[in-house]
C-alpha cells in the first residue's frame, strides 16, 4: 500500500468547515450539503455516489468515530478499521485524537490517508447499513470519507441515508444534478432552494 504523508485533520476542518464536528448530523451542521435517501435494499446508491464524488481523486481521508463508553453495540459489530474484508492486509498508517464535547460523551477519532481504490468502499457502506440490521459484516463506527482537494465530506449515517457536504456549493452541483431523484423527500425543498438560489443563472 502506498504511504501518504500525515494529514492534519483538525487544521483541515477548522480551515474549511468551521465548527463542523464528527459527532453526527453532518447535513444539519453545515449549509452546503445534500441528504440522500438510501434504504437497506438500495445500499448500492452509496457506492455509486462515492464513485462519482471520488472519481478523479488521487487520495482520500477515511475517518472513524468510536465511543468507548455510553453506547451499546451488538457483539457482531466491529470498529471500522477492524472490520474484515474492507481493507487489504498491508499495514496502514493511522492518526488519532480524543474529542471531549461539552455536553456529550467523549469519542475517539481515528483516520488514515489512502487511495480511494485501496479499500472496498461498497462493502464498507453495506457494513454501515448492517449495523441496524442482521447482516454481516457490521461496522459500529461512524464513518466519514474526505476528499481533501475538492473539500467534500461524505457520511452514510445508517441504512436510511447519506450526507454529503462541501466547502463550496458548485462542488456538489454535479451530484445534485446526477442523483436528484435520490434526495430525501422531506429535505428536498430546502436543498433545491439552496442550489437554485446559488445557480449561475442568477448571476448572469
Amino acid at each position: 500500500m502506498e504511504n501518504y504523508a500525515p494529514f492534519n485533520l483538525p487544521e483541515f476542518m477548522l480551515a474549511h468547515f468551521g465548527r463542523v464536528d464528527f459527532g453526527g448530523d453532518l447535513f444539519g451542521q453545515w449549509p452546503v450539503g445534500i441528504r440522500f435517501e438510501i434504504g437497506i435494499e438500495q445500499v448500492s446508491r452509496a457506492a455509486k455516489m462515492y464513485e462519482s464524488a471520488f472519481a478523479n481523486a488521487q487520495e482520500c481521508v477515511l475517518v472513524s468515530t468510536d465511543w468507548t463508553e455510553g453506547t451499546e453495540m451488538s457483539g457482531r459489530s466491529t470498529p471500522l478499521f477492524e472490520t474484515s474484508g474492507i481493507f487489504p492486509n498491508e499495514p496502514m498508517q493511522f492518526q488519532a485524537a480524543e474529542v471531549f464535547p461539552f455536553d456529550e460523551a467523549k469519542y475517539l477519532l481515528t483516520w488514515t490517508r489512502l487511495s480511494p481504490l485501496a479499500y472496498d468502499a461498497a462493502l464498507m457502506f453495506q457494513a454501515i447499513a448492517n449495523r441496524e440490521q442482521l447482516g454481516e459484516p457490521s461496522v459500529n463506527s461512524r464513518v466519514f470519507v474526505i476528499e481533501p482537494r475538492s473539500k467534500i465530506i461524505m457520511h452514510m449515517y445508517d441504512d436510511r441515508g447519506l450526507d454529503v457536504i462541501a466547502a463550496e456549493i458548485d462542488t456538489l452541483r454535479p451530484m445534485f444534478e446526477s442523483f436528484n431523484d435520490w434526495i430525501l423527500d422531506n429535505q428536498r425543498h430546502r436543498i433545491e432552494f439552496r442550489f437554485r438560489a446559488n445557480s449561475r443563472e442568477f448571476h448572469d
